[in-house]
């Protein structure tokens, strides 16, 4: 990772729901936007625990950030509260991150894939078919969310170094409001969902997500 890079994520408790939470930050800045498609373009893939192989920037990011403290801390969350169920989180940058800790805490059996809620926001594509597949086997809880015609979800192109999708993808097309329509695809990638569109071209759409512009409303507190 660049020296300037900011990958960071959080744990926390919902002890009302019985959860503990992983959540990730999206890319921040334009220098890790750089280094973030240098390292997917231009870098082999990386071999990943569960199957398959991941983008070399996603897995160093996760990794870097789950080495750094937050391992110990979600075990120790564990430890304290056996039995409560493991929901993560992301968006963007964060959403692949957040495919590979669900993913990651499967595969080293710290927790059972049926405890295991993954949903993410305009996520890319994370790594190949193979850890597409293997990643859809290891929990059934898992879904990719999609405003409309959002660009990031669409990249790295389909088939570029075998990158693929994992399931389910939960499309809006168009509006996000409360009561919304959306659509919710069996497929990894899927036609009825926004691989059906002719035009993906939006970062708009990738910067709002249920009516919110997601960097102000973190950074007002979520309200």
């Amino acid at each position: 990772l660049l020296s300037d890079d900011v990958c960071s994520g959080y744990t926390a408790v919902l002890h009302a729901d019985k959860a503990i939470v992983i959540s990730f930050r999206g890319t921040q800045g334009f220098l890790q936007l750089i280094s973030e498609s240098n390292k997917t373009v231009f870098e082999s893939l990386l071999s990943w625990i569960a199957g398959g192989k991941v983008s070399k920037y996603f897995g160093d990011a996760f990794l870097n950030v789950w080495n750094a403290g937050m391992k110990d801390d979600f075990a120790a969350l564990l430890a304290q509260n056996p039995g409560y169920e493991v929901w993560v989180s992301g968006h963007s940058l964060g959403g692949s991150m957040a495919s590979l800790a669900a993913s990651y805490i499967v595969a080293t059996k710290m927790v059972d894939g049926s405890r295991v809620k993954l949903v993410t926001y305009g996520e890319p594509r994370t790594g190949n078919k193979d850890y597409a597949h293997a990643h859809d086997a290891q929990f059934a809880y898992s879904f990719r969310v999609t405003h409309n015609r959002d660009i990031v979800p669409h990249v790295p192109n389909e088939g570029f170094l075998d990158y693929y999708h994992n399931k389910y993808e939960v499309y809006y097309r168009e509006t996000m409001k409360s009561g919304a329509k959306f659509t919710v695809c069996d497929g990894d990638e899927d036609n009825n969902c926004s691989d059906g569109l002719w035009i993906t071209t939006s970062v708009d759409d990738h910067l709002h997500y249920f009516e919110h512009d997601v960097s102000d409303w973190g950074a007002t507190g979520c309200n």
